[in-house]
């Protein structure tokens, strides 16, 4: 008997129900394969087919195939994500809902709006500006990044010392569950909601238990002024100092965001093309915002309390075009930092807010030990620091060296109280860490969360519970202390490519 002829990894008759099932939009071109194979990360997957949903029925159609023929499914947004979580690291399906595009609703009265998976953040920020309200959660990837892959991710963002994360932020979802069925949760299902909400158990889950296809968010009232304040101290343990103490005091600061020196000095250059002369060895970007008389009355104090912690340089941003050179600055580390080594692995780690200190210190011990660069940045309000280790992906002694860099780092978060992920997930390159802060009835209930949504394994599979081994370290042999995870064997079918995979590609990594 002919075995079936197959376009990419499928059945070229599967491949044609999915095409008629989106109306022709659909790609097994390996150009388009490729483009589809990575996030912001330097891991691969190639999927064998990718597919573009315009719209809940296109979802479906694609879920119901998929499932039926035991194909995986794999949600993708922008793209953007830090721990593989759109990777298809078992092939199957892309499923992209970047053509899902349209702010569906904004209700100024209810202050609730209504926007398909891949409006981009910033798009919906400034469409409800216009009616005076506000929506929070900004990633740092926010002028790319979309509202399905933050929803997805669990995003956080500078202003989340004040607002909170997007899961704060979700009122309601529009589900495409396994078999294809349509689910709406919170406000979505309607005015008589009663009983067990499931939308708060898609937040953060990574496309591992269904496909968003709407989702209804929370809006703010308009800030009637921001005031932005940029600090610099001679360590970066001084900076640290002043966030645990901002914080203490109760002032209530919206962005308390920190950097070291060679962070600060590498965004500088790839903003300005001019690398300083002299850079602090730590800083912090603060702002306040809300009622004009509250902002005014807490510059004084804010001076009072980095000024006490060491800060040599205190100043504020006198306009808007100075704010926003601030800004630039900041929102330009990750890639700026892309650029410094062949390589950097970026783990977002958080801390409670007065271990930020000891944390600090202890991250520069581990680089020291290890002879490996450790940068960081981040959400310093919220503890959620952004580690960035330094590395020659085409060195296996430094990979090595990396890997335990990294276990080091987590054990050193978790010591203090903190966790593996601020924002970032936990996809396929955290997993094999999960257990270290999550005991054994915890994985085990999540698991059976994972059973019931997805009983045969074909959404996102792979994903935050997983034997498979962290791409990052493939093929590298045993490092010590490193927790065990099935580290040392290879994905199945070559499909995540090597250390160096993806390095030359056209997108840079902006989340951050």
């Amino acid at each position: 008997m002919t075995a079936p002829e197959k376009t990419g990894g499928l059945d070229r008759r599967l491949v044609r129900r999915l095409s008629k099932a989106v109306g022709g939009s659909l790609s097994a071109a390996l150009e388009e394969r490729i483009c589809y194979s990575f996030d912001a990360t330097d891991l691969r997957g190639l999927p064998d087919v990718v597919v573009w949903a315009r719209s809940t029925d296109d979802v479906v159609g694609v879920v119901r195939i998929a499932h039926e023929a035991g194909v995986p499914v794999v949600p993708r947004g922008a793209g953007t994500g830090y721990t593989g979580g759109s990777v298809p690291v078992a092939g199957g399906i892309a499923l992209s809902v970047e053509k899902m595009n349209r702010i569906l609703s904004v209700d100024v009265r209810r202050r609730i709006a209504v926007v398909e998976p891949g409006v981009v953040n910033n798009d919906l920020r400034k469409e409800v500006e216009t009616v005076g309200l506000f929506y929070p959660p900004d990633p740092a990837s926010l002028l790319v990044s979309s509202i399905g892959g933050n929803v997805a991710e669990g995003a956080g963002g500078p202003r989340t010392v004040l607002y909170g994360t997007t899961r704060d932020y979700v009122a309601g979802l529009e589900l495409v569950l396994d078999d294809g069925s349509v689910v709406r949760t919170g406000v979505l299902e309607g005015p008589s909601v009663g009983g067990w909400d499931p939308g708060p158990l898609l937040v953060g889950s990574e496309g591992t238990l269904a496909v968003m296809t709407a989702v209804a968010l929370r809006l703010s009232d308009l800030p009637e002024i921001t005031a932005t304040y940029w600090a610099e101290f001679a360590t970066l343990e001084d900076a640290a100092r002043a966030v645990a103490s901002i914080t203490a005091s109760g002032i209530p600061v919206s962005v308390l965001e920190i950097l070291d020196r060679e962070t600060l000095a590498c965004a500088v250059e790839y903003v300005t093309g001019t690398r300083p002369d002299a850079a602090p060895e730590g800083a912090l970007l603060i702002e306040t915002e809300g009622a004009r008389e509250a902002v005014e009355a807490s510059a004084g104090r804010i001076q009072e309390l980095v000024r006490s912690n060491g800060a040599s340089t205190f100043r504020e941003a006198t306009d808007e075009k100075e704010r926003e050179e601030i800004w630039e600055t900041r929102r330009s580390i990750s890639p700026s930092l892309a650029r410094l080594a062949g390589g950097k692995i970026n783990e977002d780690i958080a801390v409670p807010r007065s271990a930020i200190p000891s944390f600090v210190k202890a991250m520069y011990e581990i680089g020291g030990a290890l002879e490996l660069p450790i940068h960081a940045f981040g959400h310093a309000g919220d503890g959620n620091l952004h580690v960035n280790v330094m590395v020659d992906r085409g060195d296996p002694s430094q990979m090595m060296r990396a890997r335990e860099a990294v276990a080091r780092l987590f054990a050193a978060a978790l010591s203090r109280g903190g966790t593996l992920s601020g924002e970032h997930g936990i996809g396929i390159t955290k997993a094999e860490h999960l257990s270290l802060e999550f005991d054994e009835r915890a994985m085990a209930a999540t698991a059976q969360v994972k059973r019931a949504f997805d009983p045969t394994g074909f959404m996102n599979p792979e994903k935050i519970l997983t034997e498979r081994p962290n791409p990052w370290w493939e093929g590298l042999p045993d490092a010590g202390g490193v927790p065990d995870g099935g580290r040392d064997a290879v994905p199945d079918g070559g499909r995540n490519g090597g250390p160096d995979a993806g390095a030359d590609s056209p997108r840079e990594p902006t989340t951050c």
